[in-house]
């Protein structure tokens, strides 16, 4: 079932004048309820764009951007409550941060969403815990914290407000490897949790990888390719060609499928290699 769908959809920029730039040239592409969906391509290839239209942030240029099958255009004037069903953490997250406290900035959606005190609180603690911020950083000032932390304090003010679908662009970057994994691997958490969808922009192919079940593959402003983790990687010497990195584990069953040695599995996680080499050379998985 889809929770989100993209149909037709054009976006430019600077229309009508000598700037003009179409970013997005007839997109058409669904988000599955209660899936973690990638999104990948290279610089320029209009990732960010959809981000920005997915929670009406701007408005296609024509199209359609459907949530539970109703445009979030129908009423322009309500295009706010959007946001709220929609969440999205920007690239630079830390940059929104503006209260006095963690408590407070991270508490911002859930008090405009008109909740009492005692469930603005309990959302907080909550979000806080799902990103690992400890108790006592609630009550100090954000801009006192590192940036890797600043950046879980945003990511927790979109979570608190528990969207129906949550959008991270490059939420982990900058991050260390256990940060990295702390955020991204708790995705499934939230998606479970609150019967929600997630869509992920990552220039990490083993974050698409370990962590989403499709993959949309963006290219020169249209969809070049879209499916299953395992569709999309499975045929990895594709995403070379559009000038895309594949994960480092795939190159090096590649490689090893140069030399004669075929493996059969996932051949673009670290535990899908280990386990295809352990079965090749006729070990057991562990």
């Amino acid at each position: 079932m889809n929770k989100l769908e993209l149909k037709d959809v054009f976006y430019t920029y600077s229309k009508g004048t000598p700037f003009e730039m179409v970013a997005l040239n007839g997109i058409n592409v669904a988000f599955e309820k209660g899936k973690i969906t990638g999104l990948i391509g290279h610089t320029g290839s209009g990732k960010s764009t959809l981000v920005n239209l997915l929670n009406g942030l701007y408005k296609p240029s024509s199209g359609q951007i459907l949530l539970d099958g109703v445009d979030i255009w129908e009423k322009p004037k309500e295009i706010s409550k959007i946001r709220y069903r929609i969440g999205l953490v920007m690239q630079y997250p830390e940059y929104q941060l503006f209260d006095d406290t963690v408590r407070s900035d991270i508490g911002f959606g859930p008090r405009n969403q008109g909740l009492s005190d005692e469930e603005v609180d309990e959302r907080v603690r909550e979000a806080a815990e799902f990103v690992s911020i400890d108790e006592e950083m609630l009550d100090k000032s954000p801009f006192e914290l590192s940036g890797g932390q600043k950046r879980r304090v945003a990511i927790a003010g979109i979570i608190a407000i528990r969207p129906e679908v949550l959008v991270l662009d490059e939420p982990a970057a900058g991050l260390d490897p256990r940060g990295r994994r702390e955020i991204l691997g708790k995705l499934s958490e939230y998606v479970k949790r609150n019967d929600a969808s997630v869509i992920l922009v990552s220039h990490s192919m083993e974050d698409m990888a370990c962590y989403c079940d499709n993959v949309v593959v963006m290219n020169h402003s249209k969809v070049f390719k879209s499916g299953t983790v395992d569709e999309i990687f499975s045929n990895a010497d594709s995403l070379s060609e559009i000038g895309l990195d594949v994960p480092v584990v795939a190159k090096i069953a590649s490689a090893l499928k140069k030399r004669g040695i075929n493996l059969d599995g996932k051949l673009y996680t670290v535990d899908g290699v280990r386990d295809a080499i352990l079965k090749y050379i006729g070990g057991s998985e562990v």
